[in-house]
């Protein structure tokens, strides 16, 4: 269906208008008014993502460079037992009495298909906490499929394991970096690890088989870029990291399995995500588990928004997953 977006922002989706609501900042209107895409030429053709690896990689840099801007860290870029890793660090890190100091993993987003490197994640959350950040760069698909990138994760984890207790250890991650978030977990559980203090699963669900009701009517809408493709298609990047594992397991379908000793998860999504109903959907699986789970819906804001570093939105976001980490990995929750 083809769609156009008025100066307002309004969709113009043909028979339906879609206003930009009057609740979002002067920021975030004009951003959902002229969108990256917009200018876009429209096109049948359907590229797979991975294609687009060193175009997005180059935005990604840029972000990153914007990022260290607005919230000064250090960046050292380390090899744990094999795996890139970047080591992003606050100016002052906060600690508890014994000498402690909480850690945080990140696993960025790109569709499990590009995106190393990205550090707009972890760079204000590094700042904003004064936790450091350990961003890593697990090995992409479709060169390397499932499981891969849980393998590099978990060998990250282990040597993590080795230097601070698992209550001082929370892991995060947008998009793609949100659904590796909570496999981890349960390849954890299924080695017998011990599992971190908290999670945050951002902009994305449990169910890598069924992304939901949004992923449906923003593909059919032909709003907001790309189409997703459904798992069995030849492109589709979730068919490229499945490869050849059952998709429907529970160790990359975390919703379809026992999530009842899942930490205490904050999933992050706005009204114009695709994956809003991945992530609402996980969130009532964790609640029927007896998890402890919050879920922030952000009116009008699509996919991970808190890349845009200037939106007050993001901000916003910035703040909620802040408070998140430091609450489960305080000294009294130690």
């Amino acid at each position: 269906m083809a769609y156009k977006i008025d100066a307002d922002g309004t969709v113009d989706l043909g028979r339906i208008r879609v206003p930009v609501p009057a609740t979002v900042s002067h920021e975030a209107r004009a951003y959902l008014a002229s969108p990256p895409w917009v200018d876009a030429p429209p096109s049948d053709e359907v590229r797979a993502m991975w294609e687009s690896r060193a175009v997005v990689d180059a935005s990604l840099a840029e972000l990153n460079r914007y990022a260290r801007k607005l919230f000064p860290v250090s960046i050292e870029e380390i090899q744990i037992r094999g795996v890139r890793c970047h080591l992003v660090k606050p100016v002052e890190s906060v600690a508890h009495d014994d000498g402690r100091q909480p850690i945080l993993i990140n696993m960025h987003g790109g569709g499990f298909v590009m995106g190393s490197g990205s550090l707009v994640e972890a760079i204000p959350i590094a700042n904003l906490s004064g936790i450091p950040v350990i961003s890593i760069d697990y090995r992409l698909a479709p060169e390397h499929p499932y499981p891969a990138a849980i393998e590099d994760i978990l060998a990250v984890y282990r040597e993590v394991l080795g230097h601070h207790a698992p209550g001082d250890i929370g892991i995060y991650g947008s998009s793609a970096g949100g659904f590796l978030t909570g496999q981890t977990v349960m390849h954890l559980k299924r080695d017998g690890l011990p599992l971190p203090a908290c999670l945050g699963i951002f902009t994305a669900g449990g169910d890598l088989s069924d992304l939901g009701d949004s992923a449906r009517l923003f593909t059919l809408s032909g709003f907001w870029g790309e189409p997703i493709l459904p798992s069995d298609h030849d492109l589709s990047e979730i068919r490229a990291y499945v490869g050849d594992a059952e998709i429907t397991s529970p160790l990359l379908s975390p919703a379809r399995g026992d999530l009842s000793s899942f930490p205490p998860t904050l999933l992050i999504t706005g009204t114009r995500d695709a994956l809003l109903s991945g992530a609402a959907s996980l969130h009532r699986a964790l609640l029927r588990a007896g998890a402890d789970a919050d879920l922030v819906v952000f009116e009008a804001m699509p996919h991970s928004h808190w890349y845009n570093l200037r939106l007050p939105e993001a901000r916003e976001a910035l703040d909620i997953m802040v408070r998140h980490f430091r609450r489960h990995l305080s000294a009294e929750r130690n």
